[in-house]
């Protein structure tokens, strides 16, 4: 297996612009909702419409009373409170129907970005999975996701609303009097310089802090899922002690990002109350010079105050805005990941293929480390039966991911039937192999559900027949619920051996014509291996196999023993005449004799 190299994928460095084409990129999400989106506009200019009734109202009221000489007009003062309550319901009906929809655009938002990203993340090259803890793709997946989505419908949907309830109000006090409409609006370059100075330090900020957060999720996915190396090495208060930096570096982050983010409203509140003052004093010098009424002055202090409301919105909204477009960022990035390319110049019909293998000069490394494979030759016929063994780090797993192609070699090639698999398209080349590896993988569903998964469409009665090829037939049906019982439930508990043998009933019903044990019988005990030593001959009967193994028993009957030291062959042969020629093999014989049930090679 490849060397744990992983790298974050927050690492990625981001260009200037990148917030505003995630914001593009956002608002791209709302495709295919046009409808719901084209509901928001007219409602919200119902809203808005509504909002700006109330001062206006105000205003005639103030001026009725003023001018009515102590004889109060009860009847006009009674009309203008009933238009102003027709409005204000209308208002809230709209506000209703508005909430509705940008909760509906949310959830659409977060289930189609998160689609996406599953699917690009699924079809990453192997590579790419091995450079990556699992723990980063789960925050992208869980985290990330769902703060750009909802914000998608109940952030950046919002800040629409609040820029055209801005718009609007401003044109409603042209319309009065353009002399104090554009008094109130002295202070909107302070305050748009003051958001952008906030603006950049907290997008830094929040970038910073869904790292980290990201960090935290990978430490516990991989904490929790070894918990049993962790309890047998007595390493849970180390494991705790390494949780607890990181969670105080995420509360360091996301206390400062917050702090910053916060003093956004603050800010705006200060700078919209040097609005109100601004209008209140150019308002009573308007009257003294009888170019305004004290309805108006009045109306236009309310409507000051109410066009600071969009803007303190907007304030409010900027830190879920921003954490948004920092967790938005980190999706887009593994989206726009290219995926595995599984393109090939030589389309295969796995069922023409003979199975004939051949190395040639094949080299091999993982990133920029030293080689695993150096000069590797080996020509495998087809329907042979070969075994490869060697010390732990002598590269036979690597040789089977070369095979699959879930790596490239820098340097020679690997042929299939006389075809550079590299021509072969991955879809084709992969139906031919099927690969039983010691780490057994099962999923969520059903036993029959995880022995079809490699077979879509396959009947009951494939599936029995691949797990009685297995051996795997006799304790599936002492199950409470036999091929249906549920494998995700606590109180099934299958052992190791059990779950090995699901994993080799799925290779039968691949019907491969290569197949791999990598380690496949390490992880069953002694009688379970022979139970299906007749299972398995039966299996390899007609098919060419690659045989790593730790056992004697099953690298004895191989028609060719490949020895395998720091990435090169250094013996080939039979087991008999290995034993007489070879001293790495008979090293490694040696330790197997020398303790029951020891390896032939790790």
């Amino acid at each position: 297996m490849p060397p744990p190299h992983h790298r974050d994928l927050h690492e990625t460095p981001q260009r200037a612009d990148a917030p505003m084409r995630t914001l593009a990129r956002l608002l791209g999400l709302l495709r295919g909702r046009g409808r719901r989106v084209a509901w928001l506009l007219p409602a919200q200019i119902v809203v808005t419409a509504a909002g700006l009734a109330w001062p206006w109202i105000l205003g005639q009221a103030t001026n009725v009373i003023v001018d009515s000489g102590g004889a109060v007009p009860w009847g006009r003062l009674a009309a203008l409170l009933l238009g102003g309550l027709a409005a204000s319901a209308l208002g809230a009906a709209a506000q209703a129907l508005n909430g509705v929809a940008t909760v509906r655009l949310s959830v659409g938002s977060v289930k189609d970005m998160r689609r996406a990203l599953f699917a690009a993340v699924v079809r990453l090259p192997v590579a790419r999975h091995d450079g990556t803890r699992h723990g980063e793709f789960m925050s992208r997946l869980a985290n990330d996701t769902a703060s750009a989505g909802e914000t998608l419908g109940q952030g950046i949907l919002q800040f629409i609303a609040s820029c055209l309830s801005l718009a609007m109000t401003f044109a409603f006090m042209l319309w009065l009097n353009w002399r104090l409409a554009l008094v109130s609006c002295a202070t909107v370059p302070l305050a748009f310089a003051a958001g952008r100075a906030i603006a950049r330090i907290s997008r830094r900020l929040y970038r910073a802090r869904q790292a980290a957060i990201g960090e935290i999720n990978a430490m516990a996915e991989e904490m929790i899922s070894g918990q049993h190396t962790v309890q047998a090495f007595c390493r849970e208060p180390a494991a705790e002690d390494a949780f607890a930096r990181l969670s105080d570096r995420v509360r360091a982050l996301a206390l400062r990002a917050d702090v910053v983010g916060g003093a956004m409203g603050p800010v705006m509140n200060a700078v919209g109350n040097l609005g109100y003052l601004l209008v209140a004093a150019a308002g009573g010098w308007l009257v003294l010079l009888g170019r305004a009424d004290v309805g108006l002055v009045i109306a236009f202090l309310l409507y000051a105050r109410q066009f600071g409301r969009p803007v303190n919105e907007l304030a409010s909204q900027f830190t879920q805005i921003q954490s948004a477009i920092a967790g938005a960022e980190r999706v887009f990035r593994t989206m726009d990941e290219p995926p595995e390319d599984d393109a090939g110049r030589a389309p295969l019909d796995p069922a023409a293929v003979r199975g004939a293998i051949r190395f040639e000069n094949v080299r091999f490394r993982y990133g920029e480390g030293p080689d695993v494979i150096r000069g590797f030759s080996l020509d495998i016929p087809a329907g042979a039966r070969v075994a490869i063994v060697g010390e732990t780090g002598s590269g036979k797993t690597t040789l089977i991911s070369l095979l699959a192609r879930f790596y490239d070699p820098q340097e020679g090639r690997i042929l299939l039937d006389g075809v550079d698999i590299r021509d072969i398209p991955k879809p084709d080349l992969r139906r031919t192999i099927a690969i039983v590896l010691q780490d057994v993988r099962l999923f969520g569903g059903t036993i029959a559900e995880n022995i079809a998964f490699g077979c879509e469409g396959a009947t009951r009665e494939q599936i029995e027949a691949a797990a009685r090829l297995a051996g795997a037939d006799g304790f599936v049906r002492r199950l409470p619920r036999g091929y249906d019982t549920p494998i995700d439930q606590t109180d099934t508990a299958l052992s190791q051996g059990q779950c090995q043998l699901l994993s080799i009933a799925r290779a039968a019903l691949a019907d491969p014509r290569i197949l791999v044990l990598d380690e496949a019988t390490s992880s069953v005990d002694t009688r379970t291996e022979l139970r299906i030593q007749e299972a398995m001959a039966r299996l390899l009967r007609g098919r060419t196999s690659i045989v790593i193994a730790h056992r004697l028993s099953t690298v004895r009957d191989a028609d060719r023993i490949v020895v395998l030291d720091r990435g090169e062959i250094v013996g080939a042969g039979t087991h008999e005449e290995l034993l007489r020629s070879n001293e790495p093999y008979r090293r490694l014989c040696g330790v197997a004799d020398a303790r029951p049930g020891a390896t032939a090679g790790s």
